[in-house]
């Protein structure tokens, strides 16, 4: 059994379908990478584990328990953090008032330079602007800051979504280090990106969504030199 598992899981939007009966598994320490075109249902998919969403069919299990019927606010607690596509921060707060808000989840709250240290180390600009408002920041420092906050609750598993989004190419490396490391210090992942080539070079597996159905599943590698994925998420054609 995965740590995560999500089990037929069907997501419709009034009269309309986003996600057909899918199937998903993230096992302890993965990163997996959720790969497809706009409107595939992947953002869908991860609201729908925070418990943003409703869902009409299947089910979505945590360590065995299932998330069915629980406020979000408790999906969090329980060890789930997501980063929405767009960040979620609070403008007018500063940095360390937005890293803050996200500590109510802890059980054991320590000194307040014992829980910042791991955000601030793993991206020492926020240190230097835990006094700026978030809403001051550069769209790089911004998405580090979505980052940190969501390392602030704890989690065990964390789910982002379009962290490259609107970066500079330098800035996506830089995200994706954090990613990476954030990862290897034991936090597992599950990712949507656009960016399937950066996405399937840290990822360990991955699954491709079409029109809310999985249509390929596999490790990154095989992903990776699959000619559809290449065709359509890494801009190689045949011929």
């Amino acid at each position: 059994m995965g740590l995560l598992e999500i089990r037929g899981l069907s997501v419709a939007y009034g009269s309309i379908k986003a996600l057909h009966g899918i199937d998903l598994r993230i096992d302890e320490g993965e990163i997996v990478s959720l790969l497809g075109a706009n409107g595939a249902g992947k953002s869908t998919t991860l609201r729908a584990v925070s418990r943003l969403l409703p869902f009409a069919e299947g089910d979505i299990l945590f360590q065995g328990t299932s998330l069915a019927g629980l406020p979000p606010h408790r999906v969090v607690s329980l060890g789930i953090a997501h980063v929405p596509e767009g960040r979620g921060i609070f403008p007018s707060l500063t940095v360390l008032e937005n890293l803050k808000l996200a500590t109510w989840t802890r059980s054991r709250k320590g000194s307040a330079a014992a829980l910042y240290r791991p955000v601030f180390d793993l991206f020492p600009r926020l240190e230097e602007r835990k006094s700026q408002p978030a809403g001051t920041l550069s769209g790089g420092e911004q998405q580090m800051l979505a980052l940190g906050r969501a390392m602030m609750t704890d989690c065990r598993v964390m789910l982002l979504d379009e962290p490259s989004m609107g970066l500079s190419p330098i800035l996506v490396k830089e995200v994706f280090r954090a990613i990476r490391e954030i990862n290897a210090k034991g936090t597992t992942v599950l990712l949507v990106e656009q960016n399937a080539g950066m996405a399937l070079k840290i990822a360990h597996r991955g699954y491709v969504l079409a029109n809310g159905r999985i249509v390929l599943a596999g490790s990154a590698e095989e992903l990776a030199r699959d000619q559809r994925v290449k065709e359509a998420y890494l801009g190689n054609r045949a011929g």
